[in-house]
């Protein structure tokens, strides 16, 4: 689009030696030239800026659906461990000094009644 407007204002610039109404000196011809330069170099910049920010979206996009997942997955994981804290933790009759002073205590009754037999 700027090439067109380009070579169109060369064209005029060129076809319009005998002037009738305003003209252009080369000066303000060569500014017009380096503004349009100008002006394209920066769309360019902009349009290649604007790409690179999609492309970052997207994949912050990405990240965060990923992180979503993990903080699922982990909290599967959580429910798993106390399922299995729950299974592997020893129950009230599996504590050794239960049994231990209970043999003691069964073991002296039973010395104590046999002696009781005279």
């Amino acid at each position: 689009m700027y090439k067109f407007l380009f070579i169109l204002l060369l064209s005029f610039s060129i076809t319009q030696e005998p002037c009738e109404g305003t003209c252009l000196s080369e000066e303000e011809t060569q500014g017009l030239f380096n503004n349009i330069k100008e002006l394209q170099f920066d769309l360019d910049k902009s349009l290649e800026i604007n790409e690179n920010l999609e492309i970052q979206i997207q994949e912050y996009d990405e990240y965060i659906d990923d992180c979503d997942e993990n903080a699922k997955l982990y909290e599967e994981q959580i429910k798993i461990k106390e399922d299995m804290i729950k299974t592997i933790k020893p129950k009230w009759y599996h504590n050794r000094y239960l049994w231990f002073f209970g043999g003691v205590f069964f073991t002296s009754s039973t010395v104590y009644l046999a002696g009781q037999l005279d």
